[in-house]
């Protein structure tokens, strides 16, 4: 099906797999959230901050470890990160208070941080031409989405099956194949060159390039997308009386919509360019979010399909924006990526302080209605843009 070495598919394979992995017990806790803010006596703003604080190190923490993965020519981030999340993500069940949960978050995100900026600059060692290299950054981040969305489900199905006290026994899969994918995956080959820049002149570097610049605010626009879709459409579809079952079972297909499109969006570049596949991503979402509001209104079957093709579209541009990132800022590969991946995530979380607002004064549509509205007027800039092709 694709052309690449035997080299870079072991490469793919295993980085894939990893990913997986590593975003899978990213989500395995999601559903046992109310759990566990009930077993440590503690309300929905104390459980909201104690994720927010341990997804925030994790996107604060990607630009500096990709910063230090450039200048290091090993692979001992790619291993502890995945480690890292594996052991410390399912011991978060097992917390005796607030406080020791907090620091099983941080250190399980911590193995985010570690894992994805190394990971995704190893793509781009094996996968230097760019077209392949959009391919395989779709394969690689569609395998992470897949992993994110199956993760819940799983966690489920082994907490009512086995029980609490067994859960952290899920830590052992992640541990094992931590050392298959640092077993299969190819060792790196020396670089080139030497990262001479200290990490505020890299940073320095990439800010001050104005395409770079361009593709890092598309990303927050996607973060904020993927943020406000995946943490309101839920109270939408409660509010229309839907299950819990049906908005967890919409909500997987939503993600596994996004890492359909990542894998397949390399095959639009090739076709349209880059700004065709950012116009095509961002254009279709505020007539999409219209309809599917309009369909939920009148109760109409059709609404859910609306959703999971809308997460096909907003999830569209994940792989060849980094894919192109990665080729301007060529000896700070893992920085950009950490900030493609990590950091943007952070800043497009904040749209959710404001958004929460109007939500609670106006209703959850108006808040789909505004990012999808942002997302619109960003495609049209891009159709008049001469910062990328």
């Amino acid at each position: 099906m694709f052309n690449y070495t035997d080299k870079a598919k072991r490469a793919l394979i295993g980085l894939s797999l990893g990913h997986f992995t590593l975003d899978m017990y990213a989500a395995i806790l999601i559903p046992l959230y109310p759990f566990i803010a009930q077993k440590l006596s503690i309300n929905i703003a104390a459980i909201s901050l104690v994720i927010a604080i341990g997804h925030s190190v994790s996107s604060v923490l990607q630009p500096v470890f990709g910063y230090f993965s450039d200048k290091l020519n090993h692979r001992i981030f790619m291993f502890f990160g995945m480690i890292f999340a594996s052991v410390f993500v399912p011991l978060g069940l097992k917390a005796p208070n607030a406080f020791v949960l907090t620091i099983c978050l941080m250190l399980g995100m911590i193995g985010n941080a570690l894992y994805h900026p190394q990971v995704t600059a190893m793509i781009k060692d094996f996968f230097r031409e760019n077209f392949k290299l959009s391919q395989a950054l779709g394969i690689f981040l569609g395998c992470g989405t897949i992993g994110y969305a199956i993760g819940p489900y799983l966690s489920t199905y082994i907490f009512q099956t086995y029980g609490e006290d067994k859960y952290v026994y899920t830590a052992l899969l992640g541990l094992i194949l931590s050392f298959f994918v640092l077993v299969f995956v190819p060792k790196l080959e020396k670089k080139k060159f030497k990262i001479e820049s200290n990490f505020f002149e890299a940073i320095y570097e990439i800010i001050t390039n104005k395409a770079c610049l361009f593709l890092i605010f598309i990303t927050v626009i996607k973060a904020a997308l993927t943020m406000s879709y995946g943490t309101y459409i839920p109270f939408l579809l409660k509010e229309h009386g839907y299950k819990v079952t049906n908005i967890g079972l919409l909500v997987t297909l939503f993600y596994i919509a996004g890492a359909i499109s990542m894998m397949l969006s390399s095959k639009l570049e090739k076709k349209t360019g880059l700004k065709g596949v950012i116009v095509w991503s961002y254009l279709p979402l505020l007539p999409l979010t219209a309809l599917f509001i309009y369909l939920l209104k009148i109760h109409s079957p059709f609404a859910p399909i609306v959703i999971v093709i809308t997460g096909f579209f907003i999830l569209l541009t994940a792989g060849v924006v980094l894919a192109h990132a990665q080729s301007m800022m060529t000896k700070h590969v893992g920085m950009i990526s950490g900030i493609i991946q990590g950091f943007t995530l952070a800043l497009g979380s904040l749209m959710l302080i404001p958004s929460g607002m109007i939500g609670e004064k106006f209703g959850v549509p108006y808040i789909l209605i505004l990012i999808s509205s942002i997302a619109f007027l960003t495609s049209i800039y891009t159709l008049k843009t001469k910062l990328i092709d």
